[in-house]
């Protein structure tokens, strides 16, 4: 058991050898040595050699207090926390320093919205803040190193992993549709709702555009008859963008230039959503699920869609399809079912693993995605914590009614859970990087946890 101390009690009396006794039979020196070596061994595991216990597996390295409507964002080294200034007038972001426990910088700037995400990317940190009160949604992109303002739109921005370029898509309004901020009494009976506010008229159209993430600066823009779609780099193709044509069709535009690549032979409706699964692009469009390679010139397959089915989603290299009592796990090569789940159910992506849960959310197992074998039993914990990278899975356990809860982790590729110390709190939020553990607390604090 780790950390544990094995202590032997000698006692006060000493034992003497009888007077007479003579030489010890062979057999029972033997016997004596081996105990006398144990006893050894015993009392230098029990002192460690310079007597200094072993460190606990968490240690605490920060706290503070977060405010309502705070949020937190974890990495290895640095906790970065956002919220309402004092006065309410604007945002505040912090950036601290986990190595050296000390605050490296703070942004302050003005805002009339409330704080909606914070989001790292690339060495950039996106603050979202917005309502549909108030008016369009802004995102302001700072400097991760520095706090420095790099650039502010009042747009909603989509980010692709290890991209510099962002989309944006918006629908386009009639003019004078936009009703004002706070304007509640509206003589439309139907309000329609965008990240730019309220309006009294249906969308007409829509426009997709590209920015630089370093600077802002706009580098593409169209108009589109539906709405883009980003899709992540795969094999060598770059990351590009799907754009439904207003005739037709769908053009494969390079997200950072617009140049089109290619045209899809695509004649069904426009795609509903498209994700990148196991080296191969599957899209979901009305009653249909089809394959494509990852170059996108190949069709590999299509099937239908029940009509009870709940959505498609990647689930690390499978697709999961959701339905109303249970999840077909679909080989993304051929859209042939590779094994099912006997109920309802949830699987999500951890390293190598599929972690299934339940409605409530409680974890069962993590399972191999290829078959469904169970690799890790997850059976005792109650709720688990995943990061957005290759950090560990993090599992959390309360019994009863008590504020105490009970931590583990499981490494990406672990076969077991590690279970670390307890701690006297309720954590409504949990954020886990590479040796560190960040929680919201019922206290309204973030603590910050390093865990070996």
């Amino acid at each position: 058991m780790d950390g544990a101390v094995a202590v032997i009690d000698l006692g006060t009396d000493r034992y003497h050898l009888p007077a007479e006794s003579g030489p010890a039979h062979p057999r029972t020196a033997r016997r004596l040595r081996m105990a006398a070596l144990a006893l050894a061994g015993a009392l230098a595991f029990s002192t460690g050699g310079a007597g200094s216990p072993a460190p606990p597996r968490l240690e605490e390295i920060y706290q503070s207090r977060l405010g309502a409507g705070q949020y937190f964002q974890l990495t290895e080294d640095r906790l970065f926390l956002a919220g309402a200034t004092p006065d309410n007038a604007g945002l505040r972001v912090v950036a601290y320093d986990l190595e050296r426990g000390r605050q490296l910088w703070s942004t302050e700037y003005p805002t009339g919205a409330r704080l909606a995400a914070v989001t790292l990317t690339g060495g950039v940190l996106l603050v979202v803040d917005g309502d549909w009160r108030t008016g369009p949604a802004r995102t302001t992109a700072l400097d991760a190193r520095t706090g420095r303002s790099r650039w502010s739109l009042p747009k909603l921005v989509d980010v692709l992993p290890g991209e510099r370029t962002a989309l944006i898509t918006q629908r386009v309004f009639p003019p004078g549709s936009r009703l004002e901020p706070f304007d509640l009494e509206s003589h439309s009976e139907v309000v329609y709702l965008s990240a730019d506010g309220r309006h009294s008229a249906p969308p007409i159209g829509m426009t997709a555009r590209t920015i630089d993430l370093d600077t802002g600066l706009d580098l593409w823009s169209l108009p589109l008859r539906a709405g883009a779609m980003p899709v992540p780099a795969a094999g060598s193709r770059p990351a590009v963008v799907l754009a439904p044509e207003r005739g037709g069709g769908i053009e494969v535009r390079d997200l950072r230039t617009g140049a089109v690549r290619q045209r899809l032979d695509w004649t069904g409706a426009v795609p509903q959503q498209v994700d990148l699964v196991g080296g191969f692009l599957v899209f979901r469009y009305g009653a249909e699920v089809t394959g494509y390679s990852a170059d996108l010139l190949q069709r590999r397959w299509t099937r239908p869609v029940a009509a009870a089915d709940l959505g498609t989603a990647a689930c690390g290299p499978m697709l999961c399809m959701q339905t109303g009592d249970a999840v077909e796990v679909v080989d993304p090569a051929t859209g042939v079912t590779a094994w099912r789940t006997n109920e309802r159910a949830w699987l999500q992506a951890h390293g190598s693993y599929l972690v299934e849960s339940d409605d409530s959310p409680q974890v069962r197992r993590a399972v191999d995605p290829g078959t469904g074998r169970t690799v890790v039993d997850l059976t005792g914990w109650t709720e688990d914590r995943k990061s957005v990278d290759d950090s560990p899975l993090l599992l959390l356990r309360r019994n009863g009614n008590t504020i105490r809860t009970w931590l583990g982790i499981v490494d990406p590729d672990g076969t077991a859970v590690r279970r670390l110390d307890p701690v006297p709190y309720v954590l409504p939020s949990c954020q886990v990087a590479t040796g560190v553990i960040a929680c919201q607390t019922q206290l309204a604090e973030v603590r910050v946890w390093r865990y070996r």
